[in-house]
């Protein structure tokens, strides 16, 4: 009796677990570390978006950039594939696949497994030199969309997944959180000398689109019978111009609710205004030694059509049959599935007063560079970047060695100590007469799967693009005519 009873035990977290799964799955896809430019790129001669990494930052021409001038994604993780997924008769299986050995799975795994990933994509840029009461000034504007995300997912959940131990029959889920928010950028920005100290500020306009945030503070699991019990305190909000929402009769509490199903959402729209500015300065010390730092994202959006969801106590009941593993016919049917469980437990409702302000990712970055006595030309560099974020915070030291052995050829090897341990990275800039291009990289990975997946650590961060650079001085010239 007591064997019939622990395999439908078995039986239940099994068909459940496909379900939850899919729900981390969604978590992971939807992930954050702030759309911060390349850390690689910090001491290389005539980046064209050195500017972005400290405002006090110039380079020598003016340039012009659009579509593929500036595209960045990064993706940071204390886990990678081969965590999550397993090789089965040529194949990858999940860890929940009854060939996965539990003790293999779980022992890969942290007390608090996080993923974070950024994008930042320009969609037009300019820089360009021009005078004010004689002196020098670099000048920049430019437009970017950018996407910030996180996912934290403690240990005790995975162990749920995979099944627990026999005699298992009460699980603590508590301390889950995603988070993402999308928004445009318009930044303009200004850098001048005083002496050996360069300065630098650049002022954002920000308009957002949407942001999603879920923090499941509480959550335990009980075997009832032959039925899961979840007792679970959390809330989940969402906000954006993309949210157009239909009204039901609230089942909780008896008012009007906001209706789950009924909620429309659009990738872009008007969801809220903020603003952001990023300062910087760099002192040039001696003719082999400067030092830098900048503070950069120092700003808000102002959310509106907020959407709050939460449960403050009630249980969610998941029968054995509610969502059977046989009769899944795709992965759409198990999303309906867990909806359907999720509105059972969850009202969401309209913020009295609409609004929400969110802040953005905060990062630090302090610097310092040494020129080579015997070759000018190459330089070691120590930077430490330290970035604050909703969920998590990351902190890097990197060393590196730069060199510009041409004019037009820039170059940078160097590696860090972060967060999520050692990384290895790299630069290569190209500066011609008439163009810019440039392709680096903070972290990369050297063992893959087939379809190019990182099998340890999920740690990534690459930056390319090209740009038109300007031989000529438009605003000097004008400058020098009006004598």
């Amino acid at each position: 009796m007591k064997n019939n009873f622990l395999k439908m035990k078995k039986s239940a977290l099994h068909r459940l677990s496909f379900a939850a799964a899919t729900l981390i799955w969604l978590c992971f896809s939807s992930s954050e570390v702030s759309a911060q430019d390349l850390n690689s790129a910090y001491f290389i001669d005539n980046y064209t978006y050195s500017y972005r990494l400290n405002p006090a930052f110039t380079t020598k021409k003016n340039f012009v950039g659009g579509l593929l001038s500036n595209v960045n994604a990064g993706t940071y993780s204390n886990i990678g594939i081969s965590t999550l997924f397993y090789p089965y008769e040529g194949q990858l299986a999940t860890f929940m696949h009854k060939s996965v050995d539990k003790d293999e799975f779980l022992g890969k795994l942290k007390d608090k497994n996080r993923i974070n990933v950024n994008a930042s994509y320009n969609i037009a840029s300019t820089g360009f030199w021009t005078k004010f009461k004689g002196k020098k000034i670099f000048q920049t504007f430019e437009l970017n969309l950018r996407s910030n995300s996180a996912a934290k997912i403690p240990y005790n959940l995975f162990k749920f997944l995979k099944g627990g131990s026999e005699d298992d029959f009460f699980y603590d889920l508590s301390h889950v959180s995603a988070y993402t928010q999308t928004y445009l950028e318009a930044a303009a920005g200004t850098s001048t000398r005083f002496g050996n100290l360069e300065v630098g500020a650049r002022a954002k306009f920000l308009v957002g689109t949407n942001k999603m945030y879920m923090n499941i503070k509480q959550m335990y699991a009980s075997l009832d019978g032959f039925d899961w019990s979840f007792h679970s305190k959390a809330v989940m909000t969402g906000a954006g111009g993309g949210i157009k929402r239909r009204m039901k009769e609230g089942s909780m509490g008896g008012y009007e609710a906001v209706d789950f199903n009924g909620i429309k959402y659009r990738p872009l729209g008007l969801g809220g205004l903020g603003g952001a500015i990023d300062i910087g300065a760099r002192y040039q010390v001696n003719e082999y030694i400067n030092v830098s730092a900048s503070i950069n994202d120092l700003g808000v959006i102002l959310w509106r059509n907020r959407v709050v969801g939460y449960n403050d106590g009630s249980t969610w009941i998941v029968s054995v049959d509610d969502i059977a593993l046989d009769d899944v016919g795709g992965l759409g049917d198990v999303i309906e599935g867990i909806i359907d469980k999720v509105e059972s437990v969850y009202e969401f409702l309209p913020d009295k007063k609409n609004f929400t302000t969110q802040s953005l990712p905060i990062n630090f970055n302090a610097g310092a560079e040494f020129k080579m006595p015997f070759y000018k030309k190459m330089s070691i560099g120590l930077l430490g970047s330290f970035r604050s974020s909703h969920l998590t915070r990351y902190n890097e030291f990197r060393i590196s060695l730069n060199a510009t052995p041409l004019k037009w050829l820039s170059l940078s090897l160097n590696t860090a100590y972060t967060t999520f341990g050692w990384e290895l990275g790299g630069m290569v800039n190209v500066y011609a007469k008439k163009f810019s291009a440039f392709l680096g990289t903070d972290s990369h990975y050297y063992h893959m799967t087939p379809q190019l997946l990182p099998v340890n650590e999920f740690n990534t961060h690459v930056v390319f693009g090209v740009n038109y650079l300007l031989t000529r001085n438009p605003w000097i010239k004008r400058s020098r005519q009006n004598r």
